[in-house]
Formats: structure tokens, sequence, C-alpha cells
């Protein structure tokens, strides 16, 4: 697997840290403090380990506060990250399949007993009913209970009519900004 910009960024600075840390222990052990040297290398450590955490939760704030123009701008993989985002906001806990062989289904979101399907579409033109075909399908091979399809646009009438019989809850571009608050 191929390593990222990001994470080669990571593993360097991890590296860089570790070195002012055997500095610290070095100069701690020859003045006799060797605890407070200790205490700093665990500080160090603590914050390297937890900065992917950090940076993950910076930028879902930031894709939940993004409008339109935004959304618009962004990959689909920065898409369902935003969704995934406004579904965390509103108190479900969110799973994102893997990219190949998700079977149409994006993110699984839960919320007490609800397992919910979602099918995110960052598009430049409305969204047919092949994506509300997808989740549908998708949703029964992953046990969900009930499905979603978030777009950036809005739905063809056929999209709009397979959703209404399959009870599949379309969120499209007038709803996107203020959906997740429910």
């Amino acid at each position: 697997m191929r390593e990222s910009a990001a994470d080669r960024r990571f593993w360097r600075l991890g590296a860089a840290l570790a070195g002012v840390a055997g500095v610290l222990t070095l100069v701690a052990t020859h003045r006799n403090m060797l605890w407070a040297g200790l205490i700093a290398d665990a500080v160090l450590f603590a914050a390297w380990a937890g900065l992917p955490y950090w940076v993950e939760a910076r930028r879902a704030a930031r894709y939940v506060r993004s409008g339109l123009r935004d959304i618009d701008a962004m990959t689909g993989d920065d898409f369902e990250s935003y969704v995934a985002g406004k579904l965390r906001g509103a108190g479900y806990r969110v799973a994102m399949t893997r990219a190949t062989g998700d079977f149409g289904v994006d993110l699984i979101a839960r919320k007490g007993k609800e397992r919910l399907a979602v099918q995110c579409k960052r598009h430049g033109r409305r969204v047919g009913a092949a994506a509300v075909q997808q989740v549908v399908a998708g949703s029964l091979l992953h046990g969900c209970t009930s499905t979603m399809v978030v777009s950036n646009q809005e739905f063809t009438p056929a999209a709009v009519q397979l959703a209404h019989v399959h009870a599949c809850e379309l969120v499209g571009r007038d709803r996107l900004p203020s959906w997740a608050r429910r």
C-alpha cells in the first residue's frame, strides 16, 4: 500500500520528536532529573499520537460549516466526509464503507436501532434513479433498516418516484445545508 504525503509527514514528525525526546532524556539524566525527562518524553509522545485525531476533528468541523459553494468544489471523498460529519453532528455513529465493492452504500450510520445506508453523490447535474436503486439494493446486503441518498444537486423525477416507492430519503441541494439538524 502506498504511503500518502500526509503519512510521510506524520512519521517524519514522529522521528523528529523522538530525537527531541532523546535529547531531553539525556539532558535530564545529566542533571539528575530523570523523571522530568521521562514526563517530557511522555507528553511529546501523547501529542504526536493524538495529532491524527486532532486533524480529523478539525477537518470534520470545517466540513460541517461548509456552504454550497464549498461543497460544489469538494471531491467525492471530501463530500462523503462532509455527509459523515453532518450525520455525526446529528448523533449518528458513522462508518465509511470501502471504495470498491460497497454495493452502492458509501456510509452506514447507526442511531439507536436505526441502521441507515447512505449513498453520497456530488455531481454537476441532477441525480438519477440509479443512485436510489444502488442504495436500496446495497442496504439489504449491509443489513440496514433505512436508506438515504445525499447530493449537492436535485433529483430527477424518476429518482423521486423510485425513492417514494422504497421509502428512501432524498436530500438534495435545497435541503443539504440544514438537513442533518434532526
